[in-house]
């Protein structure tokens, strides 16, 4: 089968090969398989890093309205009642 490839133009890695074919998709070392095997561990990251940014960011107010109160469960609690 043919190989189709293509060398990384930075500066830093030059010799970094990406290979596509049927047998052998990799992205400079990540192969599916690694992929797959860290996929777990990137979504909670992700997760986690995302509800730490909205919950430092809740005192913005249009956070807040925009982002905060429209969760379907927990919505109401970031509703102010204005008097």
């Amino acid at each position: 089968m043919e190989r189709c490839y293509s060398r990384d133009k930075s500066v830093y890695n030059r010799n970094r090969v990406i290979f596509f074919s049927g047998e052998n998709l990799q992205f400079y070392r990540i192969t599916p398989e690694r992929a797959r095997a860290w996929a777990p561990s990137v979504i909670l990251f992700g997760a986690a890093a995302g509800s730490v940014v909205l919950l430092i960011a809740e005192r913005i107010p249009k956070v807040r309205r925009e982002v905060l109160q429209k969760i379907p469960v927990v919505g109401n609690y970031w509703v102010l009642e204005e008097e």
